[in-house]
């Protein structure tokens, strides 16, 4: 696969189909995370509320959801075996950062969390526009699309406490959908099944900036699963113990006072999601990318939806506009670097296309400065779409300069992130790694 191809590719975000991981495949480090969130543990507390009582239809859940005793998790199908260490690593997290009595078993075993493995296009047929998602009291993919079964069932509201659930992602993706599937469905099995956009450091959102649960996230699971917190407890209890929990397990929140937040918007939430969806023109994207605009800029206060709308006019423009696209991805960068800093996968997220967009201008040595600066935040962020990417800028930005030993240097490493990113379904992006590795050995005389 030529290097353009993939550019393009970490433009648009597409992965390629993928059945198995390779044994050689480079993965993220397993490591943790600093636990506990500078943030008032009275905002915390209306958060958590709305995550564990709500559902994004806006349904209410009349009882708190948890399991009340120890949590097996399954992977219900063969071909999950490869993702074994990404699950076996999520698993030590909980168990470290959230105090979880959370564990993998075999296949065959009894569990309370089951991981079914199906095809893209099924999943898109029963649920549109989800890449993954789990579904309370069904046992396999059968017993879902059974109408019998499905009579029978009861949704989330209805739920007195959390029994078997399944999750279903697809087989047929790459290894960081996979991956970051993994991570949102377990950890919304738990309990939290809402999604709120207006929270920005957290797997709980539908704008994907996050793919591997945060400290918030753990923050979260950690109170749900308090001694203090009983399952089918209603919200009034909850509300009143939640102040004493907050205080004991994020002691940094204690004295942080309130800040003002602008509330959830269906109006935006279905303004930016029609100009990232599919089937829809290039110019039904724009106008609904300048309406989320408009609304974001209308909220009060203005938060982190302002730059994801600004990003998002700017990715829709880029073709057709490029001046403009630039002229929205440079107020994205900005206003996301000025609330969240350099070292910020929402920073560095604007970095891509903004780097992209430099890179195609001719700015080959801007291109290079801006990419370089967030390597760290997407590996941090375990996001290697982004990371993959800006390897790409600063190949092709050296390579137009005529530094083709940096050129090379950063091509490995895009190559070696993008089987990881897009999937490798036809071993393409190895065998170019491949043959770059061998050209530049034989380049410093390691090789004949």
């Amino acid at each position: 696969m030529g290097l353009s191809v993939m550019l393009a590719a970490c433009g648009t975000g597409g992965p390629q189909r993928v059945a198995q991981l390779p044994g050689d495949l480079h993965r993220f480090e397993a490591r943790g995370m600093p636990t506990g969130v500078a943030r008032s543990n009275l905002d915390i507390a209306d958060t958590f509320i709305e995550l564990l009582f709500r559902l994004e239809g806006g349904e209410t859940i009349p009882r708190l959801l948890k399991y009340d005793r120890p949590i097996r998790v399954s992977l219900r199908s063969p071909g999950l075996n490869t993702y074994r260490p990404e699950v076996d690593h999520l698993l030590r997290r909980l168990r470290r950062e959230a105090g979880l009595d959370i564990r993998l078993v075999g296949p065959s075993a009894s569990a309370e969390i089951l991981i079914h493995a199906v095809s893209r296009r099924d999943i898109r047929r029963a649920v549109p526009g989800a890449a993954c998602f789990i579904e309370p009291g069904v046992r396999s993919w059968s017993d879902f699309r059974n109408p019998l079964s499905r009579a029978r069932r009861s949704g989330w509201t209805t739920q007195e406490k959390l029994g078997v659930t399944s999750i279903f992602i697809p087989a047929d993706s790459s290894p960081q959908d996979t991956r970051d599937c993994l991570h949102e469905e377990i950890a919304q099995a738990l309990g939290p099944v809402n999604d709120l956009f207006r929270v920005a450091d957290t797997v709980f959102n539908d704008d994907n900036f996050h793919s591997v649960l945060t400290p918030f996230d753990m923050l979260i699971l950690r109170t749900l699963y308090a001694p203090e917190l009983r399952v089918g407890m209603s919200r009034g209890d909850v509300s009143a113990r939640l102040p004493a929990i907050l205080n004991r397990v994020n002691p940094r929140g204690r004295t942080i006072p309130r800040r003002a937040s602008a509330p959830e918007s269906r109006a935006w939430k279905a303004a930016i999601t029609r100009a990232l969806g599919a089937n829809v023109s290039p110019g039904q994207r724009r106008v609904a990318a300048e309406r989320a605009l408009n609304l974001a800029s209308a909220m009060r206060p203005q938060d982190h939806r302002l730059g994801f709308s600004l990003l998002t006019l700017g990715r829709v423009q880029a073709r057709e506009n490029p001046g403009r696209a630039v002229e929205y991805l440079s107020a994205a960068y900005r206003d996301f670097d000025a609330r969240f800093g350099q070292n910020d996968i929402h920073t560095a997220r604007a970095a891509l296309h903004l780097g992209l967009l430099r890179l195609t201008g001719g700015d080959f040595p801007a291109a290079i400065a801006l990419a370089s600066r967030h390597l760290d935040a997407a590996r941090n962020a375990e996001n290697a779409v982004v990371l993959a990417g800006l390897h790409a800028i600063i190949a092709e930005g050296h390579k137009e300069l005529g530094d083709l030993a940096a050129a090379r240097r950063a091509q490995l490493e895009f190559l070696k992130w993008a089987r990881y990113a897009f999937g490798d379904a036809d071993g393409s992006i190895a065998k170019a790694r491949a043959q770059l590795q061998s050209f530049t050995r034989s380049k410093q005389g390691i090789d004949s």
